[in-house]
């Protein structure tokens, strides 16, 4: 039987078929515009103004609180997932980015074999029962298809 299984960090996604990917997990989630975390805002926060600032205006300091209007930055997430056997698995990325633009490098944990890794923004989530498809939807996804079962890893440009 089908299982999924959601894991979420830092308002993004990801969601895998669990008899196909045992574990999964985000390791990193870097916003690309000012290099650091994607849920640290402090770069926002502006300083304090001077008290004596010609004309005395009131001290400017921005804060993020108009989130509806915020567009997200570029984004570099590493995902990790451990594939149960060199079947090709779908990692789906149901909220938390619109698109993938580029796959910055990957990795498969086992001696001498090789990890394929491509993605595709035309994936489907599934749900409870159904396994994430790469295709017929608007869901950003990697397929990946290891030689052998093991552990590896994933980077991705997005947004």
């Amino acid at each position: 039987m089908v299982a999924t299984v959601t894991t979420t960090s830092k308002n993004l996604s990801i969601k895998v078929d669990t008899p196909s990917i045992t574990s999964s997990g985000i390791l990193a989630d870097i916003d690309l515009r000012q290099g650091t975390p994607v849920d640290d805002l402090q770069w926002l926060d502006g300083g304090a103004a001077a008290d004596a600032y010609p004309g005395a205006l009131t001290p400017f300091q921005a804060k993020n609180t108009n989130t509806t209007n915020a567009a997200g930055g570029l984004r570099l997430v590493t995902v990790k997932f451990t594939l149960v056997d060199a079947a090709v698995c779908v990692l789906g990325f149901p909220a938390g980015i619109t698109k993938i633009l580029a796959i910055v490098g990957n990795n498969m944990e086992v001696a001498d074999k090789t990890l394929s890794v491509t993605f595709t923004n035309t994936g489907v989530e599934g749900n409870a029962t159904t396994a994430p498809v790469s295709t017929g939807g608007t869901m950003p996804a990697l397929t990946l298809h290891g030689e052998a079962a093991g552990a590896g890893q994933a980077t991705v440009l997005c947004y």
